[in-house]
């Protein structure tokens, strides 16, 4: 340990002599080492951290397939039929629950707060084997219909809104206009996330859940074998139990199910059991593999240029060394003596990275798309900084073992009768830079080529042609109280006259409703059966429907094809608008205008076709609206709806306004969400957006030490040749010669490296295609610029020394020689 220290000591004596030197260095170290370890700590707090539950491993998320709609849709939520089915023969299972989650006024005095309430079966605490802090869980009789309501508060709800107040415990609160008793407090640390299966109208994803409820399932709800597909599952298996058999013994549970279909019904139903944190992670894990190869090949880079440096003091410092050897020293010794420097960076750059990798970790909160977010803060902990510690010894044993083991096997007679120490490199020295030269650019390009993609990808989305127009339109949520508008005239009558109120505002050109938000989920799924179609129910063709107030197209500009929109007169009318795809597909040449149709299994009567819009991108803007029916919201009118206004002035000034005008019809109804529909429409694409940020601030960081690469090399090599070139000018060479000669030797493994870099990419052509949107991972104008960056950013580093030669003078060149 003494030696150690000594070495160190001795160490930071010549790095001192090197400011400059060292502060690159180890600035170099600790971004690349502060980068890589945050990105390292989302991965790993995202796909390989057990989820903080007892036993993570056995709780499964559960969805169900039906082969009929499988091309439309993959995996359904879960029927409340089937989970009792299961959960009353599922012997292979520990425990089970369904829920479900929206958002609920809470009342506190004033106008309510909306809440994320998570409904679910008492199960849950048993598969996420949890219990309230404080209080006690709810019980199944109290998930009955009909009993008193309960809630268990979320810690951070406890302690923002009742101040940690233990003594709330056993009191009323009002949630959805109703009254609850608060039965539990939840720990601190719990978080339940909540898989993305078919979003409601009023679940925001990005907020945390913040209490939850008893589900009591409906009467009819238990008797609808194929019924609505409603409810997020989970479960946990016994122990010894693998997905696989669980799955069979819950399939077999499904054939039972299958057989006491009607006929009208019948369908191929099967359980899908995905481990839970597999869910969770979803598509996301590709994109943060490419995040994380992406940091590794930056902090690559960032040891490439340190391996550089390095070799630089190496070769100026040789007859030190061959002094040593001379002396006695052995070859670990000498190899001891050669490590000192980088051992010495690597804890300064390691600590430093260590000090930035704390600072960016919880910074990403704020930029983590929702789906990635599902563990609550995320922090550096010790895994982080034993990455970060790893991190700073691979970064030493790459960047100073090379240099190290070359002055270990200095040379002793031939240094020390060279011609001093301005004799050349040797030719080993000469390629080891160039390769190193080489794999930067390499990784650098790649780098570029990826960043590029994603950004061509991210531009097209943005301006694809979403057939409606944000311009100047104001987005805003309502959600009402279930107690005083659990009667659907109520809220039509409500939903009335906030439009009406809203219409009257100065500045408003057009106000509309709509069931749910552009770009915001999807809500209700069902089929309709037009005349002549004798198929049996589940071979009908499913279609998303919409419930709209007149004014909704046009405040949207979402044009209409043909026909006429809903107007005030049609109030309590059966008419409906199409989307074209729908026309084209149940009235194939012919025209829809005036036709009839019927949702199937409904008792309503038939609707007519009295407009066709254009299809659109309302659900996501990767792929267009399926067929979509657009309804009038007098027909089915929720508790939470959305308001669309198009203004002649900034949507974000009539903010306020629009609050009071709703606030004026009913001060109990909840406002969550106003503002612009441009806002939504970006955070869309949080998730695309987030990777191309991340990879553009490698990519340009792998440009800037490619570049300072290239210019270390090249101005080494001047110096070590200013004897030769002088010799050259000496002898006749023009300056042109000079920069010729400079430019090819930089260049060459700039070129070479370019074409390997693309070459890189392309071998990880599917990988990286799978995040892009009508982009070709070959595009070759992409691939051009990509290689032309790196060309111009190594003709720019190459300039300079070339410059530098070119300005030698001959005899004071041979002079000090």
């Amino acid at each position: 340990m003494e030696k150690f220290l000594q070495d160190l000591r001795y160490a930071s004596r010549q790095l001192s002599k090197a400011p400059g030197f060292t502060l690159t260095v180890v600035l170099t170290l600790a971004l690349g080492i502060g980068a890589t370890t945050s990105i390292f700590t989302l991965d790993y707090d995202v796909m390989l951290k057990p989820l903080p539950y007892r036993h993570p491993e056995q709780i499964v998320m559960i969805e169900e397939q039906v082969a009929e709609f499988r091309d439309i849709y993959p995996t359904l939520p879960i029927n409340a039929n089937h989970f009792v089915m299961w959960q009353q023969n599922a012997h292979t299972v520990e425990a089970m629950s369904v829920m479900r989650q929206g958002a609920m006024p809470l009342g506190l005095g004033g106008h309510p707060v909306q809440v994320q309430v998570v409904n679910a079966t008492p199960g849950l605490f048993s598969v996420l084997d949890v219990a309230p802090s404080l209080g006690r869980p709810f019980t199944a009789d109290e998930s009955q219909p009909g009993r008193d309501r309960v809630v268990v508060l979320m810690n951070d709800l406890w302690r923002t809104q009742f101040q940690s107040d233990p003594a709330v415990l056993g009191k009323t609160v009002t949630l959805n206009g109703f009254p609850y008793t608060v039965i539990g407090i939840m720990p601190r640390a719990f978080y339940l996330p909540i898989v993305d299966v078919i979003t409601g109208p009023n679940a925001d994803r990005q907020q945390p859940i913040e209490a939850l409820t008893p589900l009591a399932f409906s009467k009819d709800e238990l008797q609808e074998a194929m019924g609505g597909f409603n409810y997020f599952g989970l479960a946990r298996l016994k122990p010894g139990v693998s997905v696989a058999q669980a799955s069979v013994e819950m399939n077999s549970i499904d054939r039972t199910i299958m057989a006491t279909l009607k006929p009208e019904e019948r369908a191929t139903l099967s359980a899908v059991l995905v481990p839970y944190q597999q869910a969770l992670v979803g598509n996301n894990r590709t994109s943060l593999l490419i995040l994380l190869g992406a940091v590794a090949g930056l902090l690559l880079v960032g040891c490439v240029n340190i391996t550089n440096l390095l070799l630089s003091r190496a070769v100026d410092r040789r007859q030190q060394m061959a002094v040593a050897a001379a002396l006695g020293a052995s070859q670990n010794q000498m190899m001891r003596m050669a490590m000192r420097e980088p051992t010495l960076l690597a804890i300064l750059g390691g600590a430093l990275g260590i000090l930035v990798a704390a600072l960016l970790v919880p910074a990403f909160r704020h930029f983590l798309p929702s789906g990635l977010d599902f563990r609550g803060p995320l922090h550096l902990d010790w895994v982080g900084a034993a990455c970060a510690l790893g991190l700073a010894v691979l970064a030493t044993l790459l960047a100073g073992a090379i240099p190290g083991w070359m002055s270990a096997r200095t040379h002793t007679k031939e240094v020390l009768h060279s011609e001093g120490r301005m004799a050349s490199e040797a030719r080993s020295t000469k390629r080891l830079r160039r390769l190193l030269v080489v794999a930067e650019v390499a990784v650098s390009v790649a780098l570029v080529l990826v960043t590029s993609l994603l950004i061509t990808s991210l531009v097209r989305l943005m301006r694809i042609d979403r057939s409606f127009d944000t311009a100047r339109v104001l987005a805003v949520t309502v959600n009402l109280p279930s107690k005083s508008y659990a009667e659907r005239p109520a809220r039509t009558a409500f939903f009335h006259q906030v439009l009406d109120r809203l219409r009257q505002l100065p500045g408003l050109e057009q106000a509309g409703l709509v069931s749910q938000l552009p770009l915001s989920g999807d809500q209700w799924i069902d089929m309709i059966r037009v005349a002549g179609d004798s198929r049996p129910f589940m071979q009908l063709p499913s279609e998303h429907f919409r419930f709209i107030s007149p004014g909704y197209f046009e405040a949207l500009h979402l044009p209409l094809l043909a026909g006429r929109s809903l107007t005030e007169s049609d109030e309590g009318k059966n008419f409906a608008l199409i989307s074209e795809l729908t026309a084209h597909t149940f009235w194939p040449g012919k025209n829809p205008l005036g036709q009839q149709f019927v949702r199937a299994g409904s008792p309503e009567d038939a609707f007519t076709v009295i407009g066709i819009v254009k299809d659109a991108r309302t659900i996501s803007l990767a792929q267009p609206d399926p067929m979509m029916v657009y309804m009038p919201y007098w027909f089915r009118c929720n508790d939470t709806a959305g308001l669309l206004l198009r203004t002649h002035q900034d949507p974000a000034t009539m903010a306020e306004v629009v609050r009071k005008s709703i606030w004026s019809v009913d001060p109990e109804a909840s406002v969550p969400v106003i503002r612009p529909l441009g806002g939504i429409v970006a955070d869309s694409v949080n998730a695309r957006r987030f990777e191309m940020d991340l990879l553009f601030v490698f990519a340009i960081s792998a440009l800037l030490l490619a570049g300072l690469g290239v210019y270390g090399v090249i101005t080494y090599t001047v110096v070590q040749r200013q004897h030769e070139i002088g010799l050259r000018m000496a002898l006749g060479a023009e300056r042109t010669n000079i920069y010729h000669l400079v430019l090819r030797e930089g260049l060459e493994p700039v070129v070479v490296g370019a074409i390997a870099g693309i070459a890189f990419a392309f071998g990880f052509a599917r990988t990286v295609g799978s995040l892009l949107f009508q982009v070709s991972p070959y595009n070759p104008v992409l691939v051009s610029i990509a290689a032309s960056t790196l060309l111009a950013v190594g003709i720019i580093a190459c300039l300079l020394p070339a410059r530098r030669a070119a300005a030698v003078e001959p005899m004071q060149a041979l002079r000090r020689e």
